[in-house]
């Protein structure tokens, strides 16, 4: 195994972590017919993968031995690096330890910059190749395999494993080298994250000064003022409906990586810090599995107002 893929050959993938995003988006690359061998801390979460003609690997190091091209979609920095080099619990087990020449590591998670590279200078002594390429989009377009993926590292490499990518997203972008495709998405999860906390604090303001919720949303939604925020969450908020395409948690853990970023470069984020602090605020009043737009409940409650029809807790 291993090497530059052929047009129209179809290498091996080995797929781990099979979270909320992860488990859409291996399935997409069964379904495009590539063989795929999947690893997973909880086993159980494999099941359905199997059931479409996925194997699942006893270890990070036998997927890697198995695959061509390994693909890591994991919730922290922490994680991703104890599975590539083989710690907490997988020592003489991860990635690398089956890793070899020729062979690709795509990673698609939300790390930092300093931590792919870290992984990329271990990869490439390996005489294989490595791909950032952290992903835009929620649980819907992971599932419809509609989601934006920001590449980075050699051009030849990103254009090599491009199909593959083509699998999970409708748009590939190429950013840059190694790190940039992190960069890129932090910069673009700064921005998001800090809307959040703009519309969760003027739908409260609002309401607090004696407006209705639903109208405050149906204005800015048909004003120049709406956002991706206001158009996807506003009527959610309204509504209660804090089920969650994304977590609070995950949302608190990727404004937290784009404030340690900041201060690693050097760069003055002062919005994004207090959005961290109030997701963080959140998390510790119960609301960490919520979907992030309950950020706009934290501020019900700071505010001694009613926004939302239900509770979320």
């Amino acid at each position: 195994m291993g090497g530059i893929m052929s047009s129209g050959e179809k290498k091996v993938i080995g797929f781990v972590g099979l979270g909320l995003m992860g488990n859409p988006m291996a399935k997409n690359i069964l379904k495009n017919g590539y063989p795929l061998y999947v690893w997973n801390r909880t086993p159980s979460k494999a099941e359905e993968h199997v059931k479409l003609g996925a194997k699942v690997a006893n270890s990070p190091k036998e997927l890697a031995e198995k695959s061509d091209v390994i693909i890591c979609m994991l919730a922290t920095p922490a994680a991703t690096e104890d599975v590539v080099f083989g710690r907490n619990g997988l020592q003489g087990n991860g990635i690398l330890d089956g890793f070899s020449s020729g062979k690709i590591l795509i990673d698609m998670s939300t790390n930092l910059p300093s931590v792919v590279k870290r992984i990329a200078e271990a990869v490439r002594k390996k005489g294989g190749e490595f791909v950032d390429a952290p992903v835009i989009g929620s649980v819907k377009p992971a599932t419809e395999g509609t989601l934006t993926i920001l590449a980075a590292g050699k051009k030849e490499v990103v254009d090599n494993v491009k199909p593959i990518l083509e699998t999970m997203g409708k748009k590939i972008w190429y950013v840059g080298e190694t790190g940039s495709g992190c960069a890129m998405k932090l910069t673009m999860n700064l921005h998001l994250h800090i809307v959040t906390g703009a519309f969760a604090e003027s739908i409260t303001f609002g309401a607090k000064a004696g407006l209705d919720p639903a109208l405050i949303v149906e204005i800015l939604n048909n004003s120049i003022f709406k956002t991706y925020i206001s158009e996807t969450k506003g009527k959610k908020v309204v509504d209660g409906d804090w089920t969650a395409a994304f977590t609070l948690e995950l949302a608190a853990k990727d404004t937290r990586l784009a404030v340690e970023l900041a201060r690693e470069v050097g760069a003055v984020v002062p919005l994004g810090s207090l959005v961290e602090q109030l997701y963080n605020t959140a998390i510790a009043n119960g609301m960490k599995n919520l979907d992030y737009c309950a950020l706009a409940a934290m501020y019900e409650r700071l505010s001694n107002v009613k926004v939302a029809k239900a509770s979320p807790l």
